[in-house]
Parts: structure tokens; C-alpha cells; sequence
């Protein structure tokens, strides 16, 4: 069994918590939420992601073909809220990270309450990523879209 500790910093250097947006007509909205939280590994060292897949008892690894690395992903939103979540509370992260971990844990509380489906529960999703993505200097690409959903 891994060290939290380790896992936790592990993370802190090779790991992403990421919230993709994709519209969709999805139940009431006309966008889907996908958390994820990751790890990313070469090949020679893709040993520990199959620890890290057992420290928390969910997720899964693939290949990522674009540039040979092997990728520990959960993607779950009852995962993410019941394994994922608590573990980085109990031993928080160092770095930066930790703001994106936040933002992912206030999104994966919304979808859990079911609220992601709703105009409201979407607008504050996107006020969260907006929020992160500004502290970042990254862009929003579909701001036309984002400002329309604002305004509902």
C-alpha cells in the first residue's frame, strides 16, 4: 500500500484535475460536464499507476498513443466524490494544484446534487472554470456561448 503522503505528492508533480465542457444537448442544458482528475507516466514508469489505480480502488489506465505515455484517469463523479475527493482533503497538495483540485471538488458538488443539470447549476460551473481559467491567463474558447448561458 502506497504512503498518502507519497500519493498526494506524486500529484503535485504529475498529476491534473481537469473539467472538460462540450455542448451537447444534454437533459435541460445544451452542455456536458466531464471531471477528471489524472496522472500521467512513461512507459519505463508506468508501474506506479497501477499502485496509485489500487491505493484508490478506482479509475483506469490507458495509452495515450500522442505521446507514448500511459494515463491514470477517474472519471466517475461518485469516485471522484468519494475516493478522490476526501483522500486530497485529508493530505492536501503543496502546489498551485491545489486551487484546480478545488475548483474540481466545487464542480463534482454540484454534479453530485444533481444541480449540473440545471441553467443555475451550469452558470456556476462555468463562473468556477471562468474563474480558474482567468487566474491562469488561459481563454475561454466558447466565451459567444458561455455569455449566452449568462445572461439566462
Amino acid at each position: 500500500m502506497l504512503d498518502p503522503y507519497y500519493v498526494t505528492g506524486f500529484t503535485d508533480g504529475e498529476g491534473c484535475f481537469c473539467v472538460s465542457i462540450s455542448p451537447r444537448n444534454f437533459k435541460n442544458v445544451e452542455w456536458e460536464i466531464r471531471p477528471s482528475f489524472s496522472i500521467s507516466q512513461n512507459k519505463k514508469s508506468r508501474g506506479v499507476l497501477f499502485r496509485i489505480r489500487d491505493y484508490f480502488g478506482c479509475g483506469s489506465i490507458r495509452v495515450s498513443r500522442k505521446d507514448n505515455t500511459y494515463k491514470y484517469e477517474v472519471r466517475s463523479v461518485g469516485e471522484l466524490f468519494s475516493k478522490v475527493v476526501p483522500h486530497f482533503e485529508k493530505y492536501p497538495l503543496q502546489t498551485e494544484k491545489k486551487r484546480d483540485f478545488y475548483a474540481l471538488k466545487k464542480v463534482i458538488e454540484i454534479m453530485h446534487n444533481k444541480q449540473h443539470t440545471t441553467p443555475e447549476g451550469l452558470r456556476q460551473i462555468f463562473e468556477i472554470l471562468t474563474r480558474i481559467a482567468t487566474q491562469k491567463g488561459k481563454r475561454i474558447y466558447n466565451i459567444k456561448k458561455l455569455n449566452e448561458l449568462m445572461k439566462v
